[in-house]
């Protein structure tokens, strides 16, 4: 036997239906579904449905209730009246308890006349609402009542099947007067039950009256994904056993069985999709928190183990040579040129003969002095008339163009008086000049070899971190260096426009135990870490700086710096805002301590509601990041 199933029943609407008939009132009110994974909201406004929607459920009820009601954000307040079912007593006691907690002014898409009032629907009236709403269709059955018998209520639809009821408990058997067949019971065979008439059934008098209303019983009315491919799979089966004329012309009944089919069938794998495959990163910015130590420590390369209260460490050596050479361009000058040349003639009046020696210095009216090239012997003289005679070639003492003189130029010579011994050009003094040129300064010397240097010490630092294991830690702002070669190619004051140095350092540095550094690190920033913050090894630096060399010992000079992240457990923030709208999960991350953004990246990204954060936490990876 197929049967096809004529409708259902919408638990918010059959309890709007059932609070209508008891308190005689439409019902105003927020009727609150409460599932193991999900809560459904429906709003009524005067018995109108304002709408429903189905909540993924998380930590917080009332998060979840808020960002149901947000999806009906409007200019009207919303109802101050919760109804909560569908659950256990204890959870839906918890529940109630957890919304009164709530602080419903401190959102601002939550409008409430004043603070709602909560109630619970306990399973009887549950079972009452579903029952008058299906009786409601069949019987026209507008209210209910109960009478306690015993210990069992019987919920009876009209006063006149109250009657019936209490007989039925003393003669539940008869007999039928005549065989009943099954086209009296509703049934056919080998045709289709929707082309028989509908026979009328009897209908009680209602016990109590009631104005006419809309028929509760819907059909064909969207309930829900799930109740939609529910009855297209039903009808679909029914399609195939019974076989129904249709419009020339027209496509079959099974034909369109078969595209509803299909069309479910999307729908479930789009719904598949969008509950499993979604996924989302979710980067949190926070400010971090800086601290800093200097501290004094040594190094110990005969240590066996480390010692924080002393501060001594164990550590080792490690050696590399680099060379490498750098030109630059000299900045230093020098005059250079040519002496003049001439011959004088030296006139003695003295009356002994004079003896001058080779260099000796004479001196002009200009006070430019030149100098003798040879010695020569000067006789005395004859008479104060005629005084002894020589020739001799002369030699400017500088170079330069201000020692050309011209003939007859006067000299005075050597510590003579000029009066007794002079000297007179005989010519003209000619071939003195001079230039500045380009030269090697002390300077230039120095600053190359500062320069290359530091270079070749960067080179070192490179090789030598090259040479170091991944679980130790190499202090790379202290190197050793030793110059063992050095080469200029010219020296200073040599006439030279670039000069070019070859050096080669031998270099040495210190590494220590990774571990023990982090460590002796947390010793010293332990009292100085805030709570909720928590030191990574990532977020710590060391510098220092060598102030002292004995031996195997190497005493250093620096400090600790950490930069402080607030303790973040992805795991369970990715709990916390699964199935989220970004703008409710953002404003979920700024109770994280520091946080400055957040920055969430869906793949896909679906539109309108559809475009929230994956349902699976291990969909979100959240990441931390210290904000620049």
């Amino acid at each position: 036997m197929s049967l096809e199933p004529s409708g259902f029943v919408v638990l918010p609407e059959a309890i709007a239906h059932y609070y209508k008939s008891q308190e005689g009132s439409p019902l105003n009110a927020i009727v609150l579904g409460v599932g193991n994974e999900n809560l459904e909201v429906a709003v009524f406004r005067l018995g109108n449905l304002s709408g429903n929607s189905v909540i993924a459920r998380s930590v917080s009820v009332s998060d979840d209730l808020i960002e149901g009601l947000t999806r009906f954000a409007s200019g009207e307040a919303l109802p101050s009246r919760i109804l909560i079912y569908n659950g256990k007593e204890g959870e839906l006691e918890d529940v109630r308890q957890a919304l009164l907690d709530t602080s419903w002014d401190e959102h601002e898409k939550t409008k409430f006349l004043h603070t709602p009032k909560i109630e619970i629907i306990d399973s009887n009236k549950k079972v009452l609402a579903t029952a008058l709403a299906g009786a409601s269709e069949i019987a026209n059955v507008s209210q209910i009542g109960t009478v306690k018998k015993g210990y069992k209520d019987e919920v009876l639809a009209s006063s006149a099947y109250q009657k019936e009821a209490m007989v039925a408990e003393e003669e539940n058997v008869s007999e039928p007067d005549e065989e009943v067949s099954a086209k009296d019971l509703g049934f056919v065979i080998g045709e289709d039950v929707a082309q028989e008439k509908s026979q009328a059934f009897p209908q009680p008098t209602p016990a109590v009256a009631a104005e006419p209303e809309k028929p509760f019983f819907q059909k064909a009315s969207p309930i829900g994904f799930l109740e939609k491919i529910k009855l297209t799979a039903i009808s679909f089966l029914s399609g195939l056993r019974i076989k129904k004329e249709g419009i020339p012309g027209a496509p079959s009944r099974q034909v369109w069985s078969v595209g509803l089919v299909v069309l479910g069938l999307l729908l479930i794998a789009g719904f598949i999709y969008w509950w499993f495959f979604p996924k989302a990163v979710v980067t949190v910015y926070v400010a971090p928190r800086r601290l800093e130590e200097e501290i004094t420590l040594k190094v110990d390369v005969d240590a066996p183990s480390p010692d924080f209260s002393e501060r001594i460490l164990p550590g080792e050596v490690i050696e590399t040579e680099v060379s490498g050479d750098r030109t630059k361009s000299t900045t230093g000058t020098r005059l250079v040129g040519e002496r003049a040349k001439g011959t004088v003639k030296i006139q003695n009046g003295l009356a002994t003969a004079i003896n001058l020696s080779a260099g000796t210095t004479l001196i002009s009216s200009g006070d430019l002095r030149f100098t003798l090239d040879k010695a020569a012997s000067v006789s005395a003289a004859l008479s104060p008339s005629e005084p002894g005679v020589a020739n001799v070639e002369v030699t400017a003492a500088n170079i330069g163009a201000e020692y050309n003189l011209v003939k007859d130029e006067s000299f005075k010579v050597g510590n003579y008086p000029k009066a007794e011994v002079d000297a007179v050009s005989l010519a003209d003094l000619t071939g003195g000049s001079s230039r500045d040129i380009s030269a090697v300064s002390e300077g230039d010397a120095a600053t190359l070899e500062e320069d290359l240097t530091e270079e070749l010490i960067e080179k070192a630092k490179s090789e030598l971190a090259a040479m170091v294991a991944p679980d130790k830690f190499f202090i790379k702002d202290v190197i050793i260096a030793e110059a063992t070669s050095k080469t200029f190619s010219n020296k200073v004051g040599d006439e030279a426009s670039n000069l070019k140095l070859t050096l080669t350092l031998s270099t040495k540095g210190l590494v220590v135990s990774k571990q023990d550094i982090f460590d002796l690190a947390r010793e010293e920033l332990k009292d100085k870490v805030s709570d909720g913050f928590v030191l990574r090894d990532e977020q710590l630096s060391a510098e220092f700086e060598l102030t002292d060399e004995s031996g195997s010992e190497f005493e250093l000079e620096g400090s600790f710096v950490a930069n402080l992240l607030p303790e973040v457990k992805p795991d369970e923030l990715a709990e916390k805002i699964k199935g989220k709208y970004p703008l409710l999960a953002e404003s979920y991350l700024t109770s994280i301590p520091g946080f400055s953004r957040a920055e969430i990246k869906l793949k896909p990204r679906f539109p309108g509601r559809l475009g929230t954060l994956p349902r699976l936490p291990k969909n979100i990876t959240i990441e931390v990041s210290a904000e620049r």
